[in-house]
């Protein structure tokens, strides 16, 4: 069935029988548009709540390819250095995007509810629109948090590949390297050479308070999601292995976790 003829042949008031909850809502939106099936309207519940907003509404399909579109961009972050900030953009164009697109997205869905009901006996239309129409609460957290499990489970494998990004990624997401960064001015972390079982990193960065030129040395062992302070230099001399413990001691002291 065309567009044209869904439109003309389902009125707005049998939308109801799909869309149970808050119909007002919709039915002021739709019908400040000529064609609800084109043109779009704003939902701000559908921009916050993107995936959830969706579950809830039972646009399985929609849901599916957003959660799918959201994991293929995390696997970019395992392979390459990318930094964290360009996840607010994505974010924001996600999140305008269902916020645009939400309320057309819902009224293609509650007509296709509608023709697939009267493609029914007509004592299964009722039931079945029950089903497939209205909101679940349940569904919507159970299908976020399969989407939330399936995203660990990914964080999981990928951060296991023998990138020179996972490898970094050990030791600078870990709570010395954040109070590193903040000690220091132009931190930065550089991957040196695998050598063995373990991959050897090196931070760089100048402690402001101390007005000194700070290196350090880490072994990586990835296999184990693990490191080891090696070896610290401060201005260019290699520390003794006890003021090198101290250091790391006042590090970790310093350290939120």
């Amino acid at each position: 069935m065309n567009e044209a003829h869904l439109e003309e042949s389902v009125s707005l008031e049998e939308h109801h029988k799909v869309v149970q909850k808050n119909t007002s809502y919709y039915d002021l939106k739709w019908k400040s548009v000529k064609n609800p099936v084109k043109e779009n309207t704003w939902n701000w519940l559908a921009f916050f709540f993107t995936t959830f907003w969706l579950a809830y509404r039972k646009m399985y399909k929609v849901f599916f390819i957003l959660v799918l579109i959201e994991l293929l961009w995390a696997v970019p972050f395992y392979l390459v250095d990318m930094p964290v900030w360009v996840d607010i953009p994505f974010i924001l164009i996600v999140s305008l995007l269902v916020g645009l697109n939400g309320n057309r997205w819902y009224f293609k869905h509650t007509s296709h509810v509608l023709e697939q009901a009267k493609s029914l006996p007509e004592s299964q239309q009722d039931s079945y629109l029950q089903t497939k129409g209205g909101t679940h609460v349940g569904i919507m957290f159970g299908l976020n948090a399969l989407a939330i499990i399936t995203y660990l489970i990914l964080d999981f494998g990928l951060s296991y590949l023998p990138t020179e990004t996972n490898v970094k990624d050990v030791v600078r997401i870990s709570g010395e390297a954040e109070t590193l960064e903040t000690f220091t001015d132009e931190p930065k972390w550089t991957y040196v050479k695998k050598d063995g079982r373990h991959h050897i990193i090196e931070f760089t960065g100048y402690d402001y308070t101390e007005k000194e030129d700070v290196r350090i040395v880490f072994f990586v062992y990835l296999d184990k999601q693990m490191y080891e302070w090696k070896h610290v230099y401060i201005n260019g001399n290699k520390l003794s292995k006890d003021n090198a413990e101290d250091y790391e001691f006042w590090i970790e002291d310093n350290s939120w976790y």
